[in-house]
């Protein structure tokens, strides 16, 4: 999320000291001399629902890391209370690694290898494993878009002025690279549990996340393993799966084996595919603990929908409604604020003809918006594509946010109709030249943010301290 540009010699450059105690720090504004610094005001009993629209690249997953940050910071260091953050991953980005390996060959070659060790001890751990464990090695190298367990080093050389001194974009902010306990959760990992962990830093925990038995429906059952409702093993599983609701696969085949009168090929049937369910790991008994057992106050939650974890998309979908299930019960028991991060909702939610009962991805952002509320239960979400999701969730979020730029015209219009004062929006989505477009593409980590959908400001959002 680097700003590129360079404030002039004769601009009057201010330090300033971040101080979040009026809520938690968004940026600076673009729109005055002093750029003041802006805070997203929370209140007690308000929805919180925030919308991140921009173009890929742009800084969009950036800010929303740092936004994660800023909460982290307000409700642990300032005022000493608990929340509940979750972050849902979607990708794993190798061009970061490359990036890291540049910037501690960089490193290297500035202060020698002993000194660039004693300052960075984990970047020589890391790269060190790399050369002398050559196994391990094409495991490695896939920090996740939220490896948040490891300080952002790459943002360090970035400037925002060069004169009368240097001023790099942390210190313009008033920040400074940091990491932050993380608690990755990955589902079927793909990956070595010590290689994930590796990758997203020395500050993350990697545990491998279940879903019970109860939990995967028949009709789930039947379009996972190829089941054809109107055979008779089907119709069997059905029986007891469905209607008798037994969900271990070792108990259905002893009542049907006890029960039923049914042919070998039908028992050879049944048998196959419920073994074919025992063996798969992302299941587990109704007594054994599920996934949603792992989230904690104590460290940041991601799960992780990445490459680590080997899911379908329906099974992303249950994952999304059971998680929702059980923060209604944490929400009621615990009082604790919850904060709730989609990065490319489209992707798990779907467009707006995908809206529906039998979407549970949807159900539950259906829910989440019309209940969170009571439950301070917050969203952000953030996507590329306004005009292909549902109205209700861009006109129900409180705030908007614009990184960057827009991919479509449509959304520049759909944008001025939810914001009151949406006239004051200037986002070109076209470029009427070459040098426009580079132009265009130095804005990085710059747009605007709607506070309430009625004052919206111009603004240079906060870098995200870890990487």
């Amino acid at each position: 999320m680097a700003i590129s540009t360079r404030v002039s010699a004769q601009e009057e450059i201010e330090i300033p000291y971040f101080n979040p105690s009026s809520g938690p720090y968004l940026g600076r504004a673009m729109s005055t001399n002093k750029k003041e610094k802006l805070y997203l005001p929370l209140k007690i009993g308000d929805a919180n629902h925030i919308f991140l629209l921009g173009k890929t690249g742009y800084g969009k997953t950036s800010f929303m890391k740092a936004m994660a940050e800023a909460l982290w910071i307000y409700y642990h260091e300032v005022f000493g209370k608990e929340v509940m953050i979750i972050i849902f991953e979607r990708k794993y980005d190798y061009s970061k690694y490359q990036k890291l390996k540049q910037f501690w060959i960089k490193r290297i070659q500035e202060l020698g290898k002993a000194e660039a060790s004693r300052r960075h001890p984990f970047l020589a751990k890391y790269f060190e494993i790399q050369e002398k464990h050559p196994q391990l090695k094409h495991m490695l190298g896939f920090p996740g878009d939220f490896a948040m367990g490891l300080p952002n080093y790459i943002l360090i050389d970035t400037y925002i002025s060069k004169r009368p001194y240097p001023v790099d974009i942390f210190t313009w902010h008033g920040l400074r690279p940091r990491s932050f306990p993380t608690r990755r959760i990955v589902f079927r990992p793909t990956r070595s549990i010590y290689a994930i962990k590796l990758d997203n830093g020395p500050d993350a925990e990697v545990v491998e996340g279940h879903i019970q038995y109860k939990h995967l429906t028949f009709d789930m059952l039947t379009q996972k393993f190829d089941i054809p409702k109107g055979t008779a093993y089907g119709r069997l599983i059905r029986k007891y799966w469905k209607v008798y609701g037994v969900h271990d696969p070792k108990n259905l085949l002893s009542m049907i084996y006890s029960q039923e009168q049914v042919r070998e090929s039908t028992w050879e049937s049944i048998r196959s595919i419920m073994e074919e369910i025992a063996a798969d790991p992302l299941y587990v008994k109704d007594n054994q603990k599920d996934f949603t057992t792992f989230l904690t106050t104590d460290r940041i939650n991601i799960i992780d929908f990445s490459d680590n974890s080997n899911l379908d998309l329906d099974e992303q979908r249950l994952i999304m409604y059971l998680l929702w299930q059980r923060l209604k019960a944490i929400a009621g028991k615990k009082r604790v604020d919850i904060w709730i991060f989609f990065d490319e909702i489209q992707d798990l939610i779907g467009t707006a003809g995908e809206a529906s009962k039998h979407n549970l991805a949807w159900r539950a952002m259906e829910e989440l918006y019309r209940k969170g509320r009571s439950l301070s239960i917050n969203v952000v979400a953030g996507t590329q594509y306004l005009y292909r999701l549902p109205m209700s969730l861009i006109m129900g979020a409180a705030h908007i946010a614009v990184i960057g730029a827009l991919a479509s015209p449509k959304d520049l219009d759909i944008l001025r109709v939810a914001i009151m004062d949406g006239e004051k929006l200037r986002i070109p989505v076209e470029h009427d030249s070459f040098e426009e477009f580079i132009k265009r593409r130095k804005k990085k980590g710059r747009g605007w943010f709607s506070f309430d959908r009625e004052f919206t400001v111009k603004m240079y959002f906060r870098p995200n301290q870890s990487f």
